[in-house]
């Protein structure tokens, strides 16, 4: 019951479908667009974002946006992760546990799966992610997990390859959502949407291409059975009410009937 209701704060009951507004980057330091997240929240606060996934600091300076009938849902950014270019060493680490989600009211936990790491270091991040799917459990917490390679994979075929292997390990691990980056053609993200019986959250990644080709990649995805998009750095990269509109349209395709 706890984990349908926390859904349901996330994902709309009349489409099965999100759209979230990631704001979490400001984890790993300053980004372009993302210089004061309290302003960007509060000039992109329009009905249409359904979540926002964030950092508690700043969940907690802009707590009043959350309040009330109608507020968007939360989802927690749960661990943060290093990379040391000089020793090519990734180090993966829990920033906040299921418990405390629970008692700061989130919806909602986020963890990073990276793939295209030695052995060692993959099995660790998978320890981890375990080890909170089996906490978050005890809490009725969903968990998102969000499969990723570290580098960029050039190869189209080996990149679809080790993002659908990644995907798997998220989903048999027992994550409640996939945040999925796309593989680079639309017949491998059918393949996901049928192979995994969990929500399908398209991940946006770097400012790239033009507008009308994201929107495109949005409505292919979604005819496809893909649950949602959190696109963070194509919106807030761009000026308020420009990003307020491609919000808008997101939402149109997103919850279009079908």
């Amino acid at each position: 019951m706890g984990k349908s209701l926390r859904l349901s704060r996330i994902f709309r009951k009349d489409t099965g479908n999100t759209l979230v507004l990631p704001v979490d980057h400001g984890i790993g330091g300053s980004m372009q667009g993302l210089e004061d997240p309290v302003k960007v929240l509060r000039e992109l606060q329009i009905p249409e974002v359904d979540a926002v996934l964030l950092n508690d600091g700043l969940s907690r300076q802009a707590k009043d946006i959350f309040e009330g009938k109608g507020a968007p849902g939360r989802m927690l950014n749960a661990d943060v992760f290093s990379y040391e270019v000089q020793n090519e060493k990734l180090e993966h680490h829990l920033t906040y546990s299921p418990e405390f989600a629970v008692r700061k009211g989130y919806d909602c936990v986020k963890l990073v799966l990276f793939w295209d790491r030695p052995a060692a270091e993959r099995m660790r991040s998978m320890k981890l992610i375990a080890s909170v799917i089996e906490e978050a459990a005890k809490w009725d917490m969903p968990v998102l997990v969000e499969p990723l390679t570290s580098k960029p994979i050039e190869d189209p075929e080996e990149r679809s390859k080790v993002l659908t292997d990644a995907n798997r390990a998220a989903f048999e691990l027992g994550a409640d959502i996939l945040k999925a980056a796309h593989p680079g053609n639309v017949d491998t993200l059918k393949e996901w949407v049928n192979a995994f019986n969990v929500p399908i959250i398209l991940l946006g990644g770097s400012k790239a291409g033009t507008t009308e080709e994201l929107i495109q990649q949005v409505d292919e995805a979604i005819e496809v059975g893909v649950n949602g998009v959190a696109i963070g750095r194509n919106v807030w990269q761009r000026p308020t009410e420009e990003a307020k509109e491609l919000l808008r349209t997101f939402a149109e395709i997103i919850h279009k009937p079908r």
